[in-house]
Protein backbone atom coordinates (compact mmCIF):
# COMPACT_ATOMS: atom_id res chain seq x y z
CA UNK A 1 0.00 0.00 0.00
CA UNK A 2 2.52 2.06 0.95
CA UNK A 3 4.13 1.55 -2.21
CA UNK A 4 1.17 2.10 -4.53
CA UNK A 5 0.67 5.55 -2.87
CA UNK A 6 4.37 6.31 -3.03
CA UNK A 7 4.00 5.39 -6.63
CA UNK A 8 0.94 7.57 -7.03
CA UNK A 9 2.68 10.97 -5.62
CA UNK A 10 5.73 10.76 -7.92
CA UNK A 11 4.00 10.19 -10.65
CA UNK A 12 1.50 13.54 -9.64
CA UNK A 13 4.94 15.23 -9.03
CA UNK A 14 6.45 14.57 -12.05
CA UNK A 15 3.12 15.26 -14.52
CA UNK A 16 3.13 18.67 -12.28
CA UNK A 17 6.45 19.21 -13.55
CA UNK A 18 6.22 18.18 -17.18
CA UNK A 19 3.33 20.60 -17.13
CA UNK A 20 5.45 23.36 -16.10
CA UNK A 21 6.08 25.97 -18.83
CA UNK A 22 10.05 25.63 -20.56
CA UNK A 23 11.34 29.27 -20.38
CA UNK A 24 13.53 31.11 -23.38
CA UNK A 25 16.61 32.14 -21.97
CA UNK A 26 18.13 35.24 -23.50
CA UNK A 27 20.93 37.80 -22.63
CA UNK A 28 20.41 41.46 -22.60
CA UNK A 29 22.16 44.97 -21.77
CA UNK A 30 20.41 47.12 -19.50
CA UNK A 31 21.11 50.59 -20.03
CA UNK A 32 22.28 53.61 -17.32
CA UNK A 33 19.36 55.19 -17.01
CA UNK A 34 15.47 54.68 -17.09
CA UNK A 35 13.50 57.08 -19.82
CA UNK A 36 10.26 58.30 -19.81
CA UNK A 37 7.55 56.10 -21.99
CA UNK A 38 3.61 55.47 -21.95
CA UNK A 39 2.37 52.12 -21.41
CA UNK A 40 -0.95 52.09 -19.92
CA UNK A 41 -0.02 55.56 -18.70
CA UNK A 42 2.73 57.61 -18.31
CA UNK A 43 5.78 55.82 -16.74
CA UNK A 44 9.56 54.94 -16.68
CA UNK A 45 10.73 52.50 -18.43
CA UNK A 46 14.15 50.14 -18.79
CA UNK A 47 16.33 50.57 -21.72
CA UNK A 48 17.18 47.27 -23.17
CA UNK A 49 19.58 45.20 -26.15
CA UNK A 50 19.92 42.30 -26.80
CA UNK A 51 22.94 42.58 -29.53
CA UNK A 52 25.98 40.34 -28.67
CA UNK A 53 28.37 43.32 -27.98
CA UNK A 54 26.96 46.96 -26.69
CA UNK A 55 25.38 49.12 -28.97
CA UNK A 56 24.58 52.49 -27.68
CA UNK A 57 22.01 52.75 -31.05
CA UNK A 58 20.22 49.67 -30.35
CA UNK A 59 18.33 50.30 -26.80
CA UNK A 60 14.56 49.70 -27.18
CA UNK A 61 12.31 50.51 -24.07
CA UNK A 62 10.97 47.75 -21.77
CA UNK A 63 7.80 47.98 -20.73
CA UNK A 64 7.63 45.16 -17.79
CA UNK A 65 9.20 44.04 -15.17
CA UNK A 66 12.02 41.62 -14.40
CA UNK A 67 11.63 39.34 -11.28
CA UNK A 68 14.46 39.14 -9.26
CA UNK A 69 16.18 42.08 -10.89
CA UNK A 70 16.87 45.29 -8.51
CA UNK A 71 17.96 48.15 -10.60
CA UNK A 72 20.50 50.73 -10.12
CA UNK A 73 20.69 53.62 -12.13
CA UNK A 74 24.29 54.22 -13.08
CA UNK A 75 25.57 51.23 -14.39
CA UNK A 76 25.01 49.29 -17.32
CA UNK A 77 24.03 46.12 -16.76
CA UNK A 78 24.56 42.34 -18.68
CA UNK A 79 21.87 40.09 -17.78
CA UNK A 80 20.54 36.60 -18.61
CA UNK A 81 16.72 35.81 -18.24
CA UNK A 82 13.91 33.57 -18.59
CA UNK A 83 10.68 34.20 -20.85
CA UNK A 84 7.54 32.68 -20.37
CA UNK A 85 4.07 32.79 -21.15
CA UNK A 86 1.99 34.04 -19.07
CA UNK A 87 -1.18 32.20 -17.73
CA UNK A 88 -4.69 32.86 -19.22
CA UNK A 89 -6.53 35.26 -18.94
CA UNK A 90 -4.23 38.21 -19.62
CA UNK A 91 -5.44 41.75 -19.33
CA UNK A 92 -5.56 43.59 -22.53
CA UNK A 93 -3.29 46.36 -21.94
CA UNK A 94 -0.95 43.64 -20.13
CA UNK A 95 2.05 41.76 -21.33
CA UNK A 96 1.56 38.05 -22.57
CA UNK A 97 5.15 37.50 -21.39
CA UNK A 98 6.64 37.02 -17.81
CA UNK A 99 10.56 37.98 -17.10
CA UNK A 100 12.98 36.41 -14.56
CA UNK A 101 16.39 36.97 -13.48
CA UNK A 102 18.69 33.92 -13.71
CA UNK A 103 22.50 36.17 -13.12
CA UNK A 104 23.52 39.33 -13.38
CA UNK A 105 26.79 39.17 -15.59
CA UNK A 106 28.09 42.12 -15.47
CA UNK A 107 27.79 45.28 -13.81
CA UNK A 108 29.83 48.59 -14.65
CA UNK A 109 29.56 52.24 -13.59
CA UNK A 110 28.26 53.81 -17.33
CA UNK A 111 31.45 56.33 -17.81
CA UNK A 112 28.69 58.60 -20.38
CA UNK A 113 27.60 59.73 -17.07
CA UNK A 114 30.62 61.57 -16.07
CA UNK A 115 29.71 64.86 -18.33
CA UNK A 116 25.97 64.99 -16.18
CA UNK A 117 26.92 68.25 -14.51
CA UNK A 118 27.14 71.76 -14.45
CA UNK A 119 30.03 73.35 -16.28
CA UNK A 120 31.68 76.67 -15.67
CA UNK A 121 33.42 77.77 -19.26
CA UNK A 122 36.80 78.81 -18.17
CA UNK A 123 38.68 79.42 -21.69
CA UNK A 124 36.86 78.98 -25.33
CA UNK A 125 38.90 80.16 -28.26
CA UNK A 126 41.57 82.65 -26.84
CA UNK A 127 38.69 83.95 -24.11
CA UNK A 128 39.67 83.09 -21.05
CA UNK A 129 36.07 82.96 -18.24
CA UNK A 130 34.26 84.71 -20.61
CA UNK A 131 30.84 86.53 -18.98
CA UNK A 132 27.37 87.40 -20.25
CA UNK A 133 26.69 90.39 -21.61
CA UNK A 134 23.90 91.26 -19.86
CA UNK A 135 24.83 91.62 -16.41
CA UNK A 136 28.66 89.77 -15.98
CA UNK A 137 27.75 86.63 -15.31
CA UNK A 138 29.94 83.38 -15.51
CA UNK A 139 28.61 81.12 -18.70
CA UNK A 140 27.96 77.69 -17.79
CA UNK A 141 26.49 74.97 -19.44
CA UNK A 142 24.66 71.85 -18.24
CA UNK A 143 24.58 68.49 -19.43
CA UNK A 144 22.18 65.58 -18.74
CA UNK A 145 23.33 62.46 -20.36
CA UNK A 146 20.26 60.48 -19.04
CA UNK A 147 18.05 62.62 -21.37
CA UNK A 148 20.82 63.45 -23.56
CA UNK A 149 20.34 66.85 -24.02
CA UNK A 150 22.55 69.87 -23.09
CA UNK A 151 21.65 73.71 -22.43
CA UNK A 152 23.68 76.88 -21.90
CA UNK A 153 24.76 80.44 -22.14
CA UNK A 154 26.65 81.69 -24.66
CA UNK A 155 26.63 84.68 -23.08
CA UNK A 156 24.47 86.93 -25.33
CA UNK A 157 21.82 84.11 -26.38
CA UNK A 158 21.04 80.73 -24.33
CA UNK A 159 21.28 77.57 -26.14
CA UNK A 160 19.09 74.08 -25.88
CA UNK A 161 20.18 71.06 -27.98
CA UNK A 162 20.64 67.11 -27.96
CA UNK A 163 23.13 64.91 -27.11
CA UNK A 164 23.53 62.73 -30.43
CA UNK A 165 26.89 60.93 -29.63
CA UNK A 166 28.47 59.88 -25.93
CA UNK A 167 30.33 57.04 -25.08
CA UNK A 168 32.55 58.54 -22.22
CA UNK A 169 35.04 59.68 -25.01
CA UNK A 170 33.38 60.23 -27.70
CA UNK A 171 31.02 62.78 -28.14
CA UNK A 172 28.58 64.92 -31.28
CA UNK A 173 26.22 67.28 -29.69
CA UNK A 174 23.57 68.03 -32.41
CA UNK A 175 22.05 71.53 -33.87
CA UNK A 176 20.82 73.73 -30.58
CA UNK A 177 18.06 75.87 -30.74
CA UNK A 178 18.22 79.57 -29.24
CA UNK A 179 17.37 82.50 -28.55
CA UNK A 180 17.91 85.04 -30.95
CA UNK A 181 19.14 88.41 -29.18
CA UNK A 182 21.73 90.64 -31.25
CA UNK A 183 24.52 92.19 -28.71
CA UNK A 184 27.35 94.94 -29.70
CA UNK A 185 29.96 91.94 -29.28
CA UNK A 186 29.36 88.29 -30.33
CA UNK A 187 32.69 86.94 -30.22
CA UNK A 188 32.14 84.56 -27.50
CA UNK A 189 29.21 83.50 -28.77
CA UNK A 190 30.28 82.28 -32.00
CA UNK A 191 33.18 80.95 -30.59
CA UNK A 192 31.31 78.98 -27.74
CA UNK A 193 28.78 78.11 -31.22
CA UNK A 194 31.74 76.81 -33.18
CA UNK A 195 33.16 75.12 -30.20
CA UNK A 196 30.01 72.96 -29.81
CA UNK A 197 29.81 72.22 -33.73
CA UNK A 198 33.13 70.86 -34.24
CA UNK A 199 33.20 69.17 -30.95
CA UNK A 200 33.88 64.96 -31.13
CA UNK A 201 35.87 63.95 -27.86
CA UNK A 202 35.61 64.94 -24.89
CA UNK A 203 37.73 64.21 -21.58
CA UNK A 204 37.52 65.24 -17.44
CA UNK A 205 40.14 65.13 -15.49
CA UNK A 206 40.66 67.63 -12.32
CA UNK A 207 37.17 68.62 -12.22
CA UNK A 208 37.96 69.78 -15.68
CA UNK A 209 35.83 69.06 -19.05
CA UNK A 210 37.57 69.30 -22.41
CA UNK A 211 36.14 69.28 -25.42
CA UNK A 212 37.65 68.30 -27.97
CA UNK A 213 37.63 68.28 -31.93
CA UNK A 214 38.76 65.21 -34.09
CA UNK A 215 42.26 66.37 -34.43
CA UNK A 216 42.04 66.11 -30.32
CA UNK A 217 42.29 69.91 -29.97
CA UNK A 218 41.10 71.73 -26.86
CA UNK A 219 37.77 73.62 -27.88
CA UNK A 220 36.59 74.74 -24.69
CA UNK A 221 37.87 73.81 -21.14
CA UNK A 222 34.54 73.66 -18.56
CA UNK A 223 35.21 73.50 -14.84
CA UNK A 224 32.71 71.45 -12.98
CA UNK A 225 30.42 73.95 -10.17
CA UNK A 226 29.22 70.36 -8.25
Amino acid sequence: MMKLLALAAFITILSACQNQPEGQVETWWINSAKVECTGVGPMSCLQISKEEALDRDSWQLFYSSIEGFEYEPGFIYRIRVEIFDKAEPIPADASSKNFKLIEIMSKEMDPALRITNIWKVIQVGDFQNPKGFKNEEALTFEFNASAKTYFGNMGCNSVRGQIKENDGENLILGPGASTMMACPDMSVENAISKALIDTRKYKIENRELHLKNEADEILMKLLALD
